[in-house]
């Protein structure tokens, strides 16, 4: 009951600064999406609705500050917006509506925290801050699921925060994952020594958690952001260095089981969970063959009548298992073209934002940043082939810090080339005007 108090009390307490500094809001909702703390607690935190009460007063916050606030007029924004409109749209001629609308209604709470947080972080400061709540809300679980697999010699599964998004070990794998990259940004980012060893002591307990979970698809996702990242970085012998690390925890550290599981991944054609994928995958297939323009609308996968449909006898219908899948059967071609081209124009975006600023002191905070979050994005994009995480709030957060980026980069090009501007002026020499008198 104390923890349940103590929680309460830290989430209420934090509700006049919101109101007042509403971007303090979304450091807030972020802790609690990520963190869950309430799940942590026996008493009436554990199922209470404290996000209902920081989306509020950030809201009121943010329509009563008086500081600038503006969505950025960006490609990212705009494919954004459109691909959250389709699901609307698709969200009206769904197969399962009242399943449906229950998806979309937790969607659109990270689409509307998509862009506040556009709106309201749009400083260095304030992103610095977004991203160290990340790293230590899903850090905490990182580190003691790390802890976890070094003291049980990785026998027993990790999982992550109760009655969560992060629950399933899959997907607290993938967020794990994902997470990596941005703990590397702060340790690059930060000069105090025992700061700089708690974050690697963070980057190797999240391994360890990552192998712990013993999700295959958290390792097909390590293997793409390792070979990217040296591919990127044209720093080979790290990236090497990188690899044989991760697979060194792997081979001499876990036991056979995990080796055993992970060796399914090339035998998918014997394996039941595999084949089970690939039967949901075929699934969303024909659901989009037969509505191509539309899909079957959120959560179609679950519509008895179309497993007896589409399922062959005897198959088991269940999740889809992959982000693209996923958008194909609920929201047909169009949604996953629109989801394809988000995820792209996040990416390079990111290669965009690199370009313009690795060569400034200035801003190579940020060519650090875009860097690690197109690594994130990678891991997002290959571990999400074998998960349904088409709307988590992880990626979004990416695509949300990515247009801040760029608003950053344009602005300070724009205070550059005025102040530019003004010192040209400044330095040109003034003519003065003869008289008629003067003129001989």
């Amino acid at each position: 009951m104390l923890r349940s108090w103590l929680i309460a009390l830290l989430i209420f307490g934090s509700l006049p600064l919101i109101l007042m500094k509403p971007h303090v809001g979304i450091l807030v909702w972020s802790w609690i999406s990520y963190m869950n703390p309430h799940r942590l607690t026996y008493g009436f935190a554990y199922s209470f609705s404290f996000l209902d009460f920081v989306a509020l007063c950030t809201m009121v916050g943010l329509a009563v500050a008086r500081e600038p606030k503006s969505i950025p007029n960006h490609p990212v924004v705009w494919v954004l917006a459109i691909y959250y409109l389709w699901t609307t749209l698709t969200l009206m001629f769904a197969a399962l509506p009242d399943m449906a609308m229950e998806k979309w209604i937790s969607y659109s709470k990270i689409i509307l925290f998509t862009f506040l947080t556009m709106m309201l972080m749009q400083s260095k400061v304030r992103v610095t801050a977004l991203i160290w709540v990340i790293v230590l809300a899903v850090g905490f679980f990182a580190v003691k699921g790390g802890l976890f697999t070094v003291m049980t010699g990785g026998a027993a599964r990790v999982w992550g925060p109760p009655m969560s998004f992060l629950e399933d070990n899959n997907q607290f794998a993938l967020a794990v994952v994902m997470l990596v990259p941005l703990i590397r940004y702060l340790h690059i980012q930060t000069d105090h020594k025992y700061l700089r060893w708690a974050l690697m002591g963070g980057i190797l307990f999240s391994f360890f958690a990552i192998f712990g979970t013993q999700s295959r698809g958290a390792l097909v996702a390590i293997t793409a952001m390792l070979l990217f990242l040296t591919w990127k970085s044209k720093r080979f012998v790290f990236g090497l260095f990188s690899i044989g690390f991760a697979l060194g925890i792997a081979l001499l550290f876990m036991p056979e089981s995990w080796h055993e599981r992970m060796a399914t991944i090339q035998d998918y054609d014997t394996d039941a969970s595999a084949q089970g994928r690939l039967t949901m995958w075929k699934f969303a297939i024909d659901v989009a063959n037969d509505n191509p323009i539309l899909g079957g609308g959120f959560n179609v996968f679950y519509h008895e009548g179309y497993r007896a449909h589409y399922l062959e006898e005897g198959a088991t219908g269940r999740a889809v298992h992959s982000i693209y899948f996923e958008a194909l059967g609920e929201h047909g071609y169009v949604g996953l073209f629109l989801f394809l081209l988000l995820g792209m124009t996040t990416f390079f975006t990111c290669s965009t934002i690199i370009e313009r600023s690795k060569s400034r002191e200035d801003l190579k905070w940020l060519s650090d940043l875009a860097a690690m979050t197109q690594v994130s994005i990678v891991g997002y994009a290959a571990a999400g082939a074998f998960l349904n995480l088409a709307t988590f709030d992880f990626y979004y957060h990416l695509i949300a810090i990515t247009a801040i980026m760029r608003v950053i980069v344009a602005k300070t090009e724009k205070d550059e080339a005025e102040k530019l501007k003004q010192s040209i002026e400044a330095a040109r020499p003034s003519v003065r005007p003869l008289m008629p008198g003067h003129i001989k």
